[in-house]
């Protein structure tokens, strides 16, 4: 049944941007919004969940690429149900679950409704729970994206830290099927212990003392020739300096809050090290839709044969946000935060 409008919907909205995470959590208000009509070639989406990625926290404190005008409701991806669609799109994408990612200067996910276009737009696989769908875009595409350059360099072995996340997950789960090694890098002993039984080649805790000599007696043994990096700063020089000849970095995150550093200037010119950024935005511009869709069917069957697992930590109201989002970052190894609607 078509919508009447003006549809009145409830979304978070920030504010204003806070480097300092817990203000800039508080700052978060509910807020009524309403959409008036569809513009040509937009879809309505009546969202069923959408979670809190690194991705969301970084945009909330104002350090991400993605700026928004303020106020702005944050939320990079998402799950719902198009509920109508504007002119020049076909009506047969009502009544479809999607997944969607959002990273334009629009309203994002973290609201009732969200209104996107149909490039923005996956439809979700039958097998996928909306949990599960809510969390198809950042994750898995990145992960897929980062394969290709892993594919791209001919590397048989990567490195990559933050080893612990979901993210990680997918990237073992995709190294696995193509035959490459993978030297993981976590921060706890906790954390490697949980992933004990996954299939690194091998696992390493940063804070050891031992760490750089562990990870030397590594690299000789795999040569690993690519680094995925999701932590920057001093990390990064500290590895790139073991690295083989001809190594790439690829640097897709941040969590460390620091910039590069210790990356000596001999190696970019006689061991040929290159340093490159991932960008998931970049990715979707420049890839064209068949290989999207072989990418969201194989990313799908690999969630729904449980060979990579989306574990959800708290699931919250849009009232209960600020706690949800306390319990996150308290917990973030634990799984997502999810918003249901």
């Amino acid at each position: 049944m078509k919508p009447h409008y003006p549809i009145h919907y409830r979304a978070a909205e920030l504010p204003s941007y806070n480097a300092n995470t817990l203000r800039a959590m508080l700052s978060l208000r509910i807020t009524e919004k309403e959409i008036k009509s569809l513009g040509v070639g937009q879809l309505l989406v009546k969202m069923e969940a959408a979670p809190c990625n690194p991705s969301d926290i970084a945009f909330m404190q104002g350090g991400y690429n993605v700026v928004k005008a303020l106020p702005a409701v944050p939320g990079f991806e998402g799950c719902g149900i198009v509920a109508d669609v504007g002119e020049g799109v076909d009506s047969e994408w009502i009544g479809k679950r999607v997944s969607l990612f959002i990273q334009g200067n629009e309203d994002g996910s973290w609201a009732e409704y969200v209104v996107s276009t149909s490039e923005q737009l996956i439809p979700a696989a039958k097998e996928l729970s909306a949990e599960q769908a809510s969390m198809f875009f950042v994750n898995p595409f990145t992960a897929w994206g980062l394969m290709e350059m892993v594919a791209a360099h001919g590397a048989s072995c990567f490195v990559i830290n933050a080893a612990g996340s979901r993210l990680s997950e997918y990237l073992l789960a995709l190294a696995k099927e193509n035959g490459v090694a993978v030297i993981g890098i976590v921060r706890k002993e906790q954390t490697a212990a949980a992933l004990a039984n996954k299939s690194f080649a091998g696992l390493l805790v940063s804070t050891d003392n031992d760490f750089a000599a562990k990870l030397s007696d590594l690299i000789a043994k795999y040569n690993p020739t690519i680094f995925l990096d999701a932590v920057a700063g001093e990390q990064t020089g500290m590895i790139a300096g073991l690295m083989p000849f001809n190594s790439k970095i690829v640097v897709y995150g941040g969590l460390s809050g620091k910039e590069i550093s210790g990356i000596n200037s001999l190696q970019l010119i006689f061991k040929k090290l290159t340093i490159t950024g991932f960008d998931l935005n970049a990715w979707f511009a420049n890839t064209d839709d068949k290989r999207k869709m072989l990418a969201a069917e194989h990313l799908s069957a690999l969630i729904a044969e449980k060979k990579v697992q989306n574990p959800v930590s708290i699931t919250v109201a849009l009232d209960a946000l600020v706690q949800g989002l306390r319990h996150y970052l308290g917990s973030m190894s634990e799984g997502k935060m999810l918003i249901r609607f």
